[in-house]
């Protein structure tokens, strides 16, 4: 990535922030028409980014301290708006650009208006004070820009900041949203409080139970892609390999592993018949564990025999959580088993549920930001997609 590009992409940078969408991660500077526009765009963005850079430093009112990434997406996004908005008009240089020209502006970008022009609502103070910090940007960094620059006269709202200008709430009598009313917040930290105690023990062994399952399952695949890569004209005997498993299963009295509903009823919808008593075993996840990619239905007629009194022997569960140990229950007059069995999906989804409520207490006992919950939280997670096949 180079300076004169138009697409500034920092998608594979490490440490940026979680929940901060990859679009926002690329900075275009492709919207903006004008070639001397959009070089000082570039300008400024990168002023923002390195304020202590020579060139940036002896600014007097440039920033001082670097900007975020995500907060420079914003500025170039409203910079690129008020670029088209000045094409609109007719106006092809920054010189041209005087107070009239701001406030008509911050008029366009204070108000929604309809298709015919007409207003219906007002914009927020954010937008608002975004749309004037572009003239006071473009004034501040003036001496900067190499292609086209406001002139030197040009003082957008006789000095004010863009906060007043756009008449932000300074929130010192009381904030946008209101407390939770005890009513609400005292049973919800409670029941948070008991699944995290209670059941987080538990989830942290289920979510290493998936992990686990996932990275057996990533690595049968590519020992099988490496194998079937040296042999491929040589097809390989399933039968031995899964019928020792199948035994290993009787040995253990481990059920076999059921599937979801959803591929059960897609089996039934190829041709597959309700009473097959293998319409809901996870074949798949056998023909994995005996060193396989998947099971072949060409497979199904020498092996249906040891799979049926496999079956008839041991039964079927679902893969994850079997064997659960009791907790007890909220009213602590008895205890349960922490969960029943589950299919993946629904394993990752009480994983997340348990995760959930150490957030909850955690947000309400530290009062940490919902970007900083949301960075620990998505550093616990399991992964939402299965291993492959």
């Amino acid at each position: 990535m180079f300076f004169d590009d138009d697409l500034w992409d920092f998608t594979e940078v490490i440490g940026l922030p979680v929940q901060m969408p990859l679009s926002t991660r690329r900075l275009d500077f492709a919207t903006i028409a004008s070639p001397d526009w959009r070089l000082v765009a570039k300008e400024l963005v990168m002023a923002m980014v390195a304020p202590r850079h020579p060139v940036v430093a002896p600014l007097p009112r440039a920033y001082r301290t670097a900007l975020h990434l995500w907060t420079c997406a914003g500025r170039l996004a409203e910079l690129s708006r008020f670029f088209r908005w000045l094409d609109v008009r007719g106006v092809t240089s920054l010189g041209q650009v005087d107070t009239e020209c701001c406030e008509a502006y911050l008029w366009h970008r204070r108000y929604v208006l309809d298709e015919n022009g007409t207003v219906v609502g007002s914009q927020s103070p954010a937008t608002r004070r975004a749309a004037a910090m572009v003239p006071v940007d473009l004034v501040n960094y003036r001496e900067l820009f190499t292609a086209d620059r406001p002139t030197a006269d040009l003082i957008p709202w006789g000095g004010a900041t863009p906060s007043a200008v756009a008449e932000m709430p300074n929130g010192r009598d009381e904030n946008k949203t209101q407390p939770v009313e005890d009513g609400v917040l005292q049973p919800m930290l409670a029941a948070a409080l008991y699944l995290l105690t209670v059941f987080g023990p538990h989830a942290i062994s289920l979510t290493e139970q998936i992990r686990e399952a996932d990275r057996l399952g990533a690595r049968k695949s590519r020992d099988v892609r490496r194998v079937q890569g040296r042999k491929k004209a040589r097809a390989q005997d399933p039968e031995p390999k899964i019928t020792a498993l199948l035994a290993e299963h009787r040995r253990t009295s481990d059920p076999l592993a059921l599937l979801p509903d959803h591929h059960v009823t897609e089996r039934i919808a190829k041709g597959w018949s309700k009473r097959d008593p293998l319409v809901g075993i996870s074949l798949d996840l056998l023909a994995r564990r005996a060193g396989f990619s998947f099971f072949s239905p060409r497979w199904l007629p020498a092996l249906r025999g040891p799979l049926e009194e496999t079956l008839a022997s041991v039964g079927a569960e679902r893969e994850f959580g079997r064997n659960a140990v009791a907790v007890t229950v909220a009213t602590g007059d008895t205890t349960v088993p922490w969960t029943s069995p589950l299919h993946r999906q629904q394993a990752v989804a009480l994983v997340g549920i348990v995760r959930t409520a150490a957030v909850i207490v955690l947000a309400a006992a530290s009062g940490m930001r919902s970007s900083e919950l949301m960075e620990l939280e998505v550093g616990c997670r399991p992964s939402e997609e299965p291993a492959p096949a």
